[in-house]
């Protein structure tokens, strides 16, 4: 399911891994891995937003990716950099 930022910004880290794991888990080809749910392990983090959780599987795609690709991670700034930027370096990959 493809969302906007601003509704990825209007629902918590929480609900968005929830959602993802039930796509995911729906996914005929099965699922390899299970996202945590609980708010507080998010929060840990500094990731509270479902924008800010999709930025971080973003930036961890393109960080294996790019490793992958190279052989090293990349030395790459993502911090300001929105959801749309950091996939279109995915798609430049």
């Amino acid at each position: 399911m493809t969302q906007t930022d601003k509704e990825l910004s209007g629902i918590t880290a929480s609900e968005y891994a929830t959602q993802l794991n039930a796509d995911a888990l729906s996914n005929s080809q099965g699922c390899n891995f299970i996202l945590m749910e609980e708010p507080d392990f998010w929060a840990k983090l500094g990731i509270h937003t479902g924008l800010d959780l999709a930025r971080c599987n973003a930036m961890e795609t393109y960080s294996d990716m790019y490793k992958e690709e190279h052989g090293f991670r990349p030395h790459k700034d993502f911090s300001n950099m929105t959801l749309a930027e950091i996939n279109a370096a995915i798609d430049r990959i």
